[in-house]
C-alpha cells in the first residue's frame, strides 16, 4: 500500500514507520522544516519521501502533488501532535496550530484530492473519570477539538465521506523510548542510584508495548484500506490490565534486580490526576495486546 505519515519523528511514528517500510508499504512523511529526520534510522531515511510543508509548499500541494504523481495514499495515519501536560499562556497558539489547523489542512487536503481513509489519534487523557469526554488538560480538548466524537473530523465524516478509525491511546513505552516518562526515570535511577521523589503511588497505570501499539495502528489501517468501514469508531489501545505505579516499580525492581530509591509521597498528586484509567472503551476488533508488562519491561531494559 501507499502509506501517508504525520508524527515521524515520534516515538511511535518512527516506530510505525518501520514497520510499514519493513513490510513493503511505500511510506510518504509529512514533516516541518525543522524536524529532525537525521536522527532516524538509516532504513527511514532511505525508505521514506519526505515531504516538508511551509507556507510556499503547504499541505495541500504535498498532497495535490502525491496525487498527481500516482503516489495516491490508500491510507492516511496522523500522529503528529504538541503534548503538553499542563500549559502556559504562550502555549496556546503552537497547541491550537499542532493539534487542530495541522490536522484540519491535512484532513481537507485529502478529501479534496479523493482520498478518504484515516487512522487519527487520540488518548485517555479525554476521558477523565471514565467519561466519555472529560479533558484532562488544555492538550485533551484540543485532541477532542480535533477528533471524530464531535470535533472537526466529525464534519468531514459526515460531510465530506471521510472514513476514520480513531485509537485512543494509553501510556506507551518500548526499548528505545528517549521520552522521559516513567520507565525511563526509573531506569535512570537504576543506573545512578540516586533518589525519585514520587506521589503516593495509588493511582493506576495502563501501560502498553510499543510492538502491541502498532499492531494496532497496522490493523486498523488494513480495515480501512479494505472498506471496512463498519469498524470505523472509536477505540482504546490498551494493556487492559492497569496496575499501581507502586506495582510498575516492583516489576521494575524484580526486571532489574536491584531495589530503587523511592520517595513515595515525595510529591502531591497532580491536581486531576487519573487514579483509575478510562475503562469503558471498546477495543478494536480482532486486536488484543500481547505482551505483559515483566516482558515488556525485560525487552525496555535489554534483558
Amino acid at each position: 500500500m501507499k502509506i501517508l505519515l504525520t508524527g515521524v519523528t515520534g516515538f511511535i511514528g518512527h516506530h510505525l514507520a518501520e514497520r510499514l517500510v519493513n513490510d513493503g508499504h511505500e511510506v510518504f512523511a509529512i514533516i516541518r522544516p525543522t524536524s529532525k529526520i537525521d536522527e532516524l534510522s538509516e532504513n527511514l531515511r532511505r525508505n521514506v519521501k519526505f515531504y516538508a510543508y511551509d507556507k510556499d509548499n503547504t499541505i495541500l500541494d504535498i498532497v495535490t502533488d502525491l496525487c498527481a504523481k500516482d503516489r495516491r495514499p490508500d491510507v492516511v495515519y496522523h500522529l503528529a501532535t504538541n503534548y503538553l501536560n499542563a500549559h502556559k499562556f504562550d502555549d496556546i497558539p503552537n497547541l491550537i496550530r499542532s493539534n487542530i489547523t495541522f490536522g484540519t489542512e491535512l484532513v481537507d487536503a485529502i478529501v479534496t484530492n479523493n482520498v478518504y481513509n484515516l487512522v487519527n489519534v487520540g488518548g485517555f487523557f479525554q476521558h477523565f473519570n471514565d467519561a466519555e469526554y472529560n479533558p484532562v488538560n488544555l492538550y485533551a480538548a484540543t485532541k477532542e477539538a480535533f477528533g471524530m466524537r464531535g470535533g472537526i473530523v466529525k464534519y468531514y465524516v459526515e460531510v465530506r465521506d471521510l472514513k476514520c478509525i480513531e485509537l485512543h491511546l494509553f501510556d506507551t513505552y518500548g526499548a528505545d523510548d528517549k521520552r522521559g516518562k516513567i520507565l525511563g526515570l526509573l531506569k535512570k535511577i537504576s543506573e545512578s542510584g540516586e533518589t525519585l521523589k514520587m506521589s503516593p503511588g495509588e493511582q493506576l497505570i495502563d501501560i502498553v508495548y510499543i510492538d502491541d501499539v502498532i499492531e494496532a495502528f497496522l490493523l486498523a489501517g488494513k480495515m480501512l484500506a479494505a472498506s471496512e468501514y463498519d469498524n470505523c469508531g472509536i477505540y482504546g489501545v490498551s494493556s487492559t490490565n492497569p496496575v499501581s505505579l507502586r506495582e510498575v516499580v516492583k516489576i521494575f525492581e524484580k526486571v532489574a534486580g536491584k531495589k530503587l530509591a523511592i520517595e513515595w509521597g515525595g510529591r502531591p498528586y497532580r491536581t486531576r490526576e487519573i487514579m483509575v484509567p478510562w475503562k469503558s472503551y471498546k477495543l478494536l476488533p480482532g486486536w488484543s495486546p500481547k505482551i505483559p508488562l515483566e516482558e515488556g519491561i525485560k525487552k525496555f531494559l535489554g534483558v
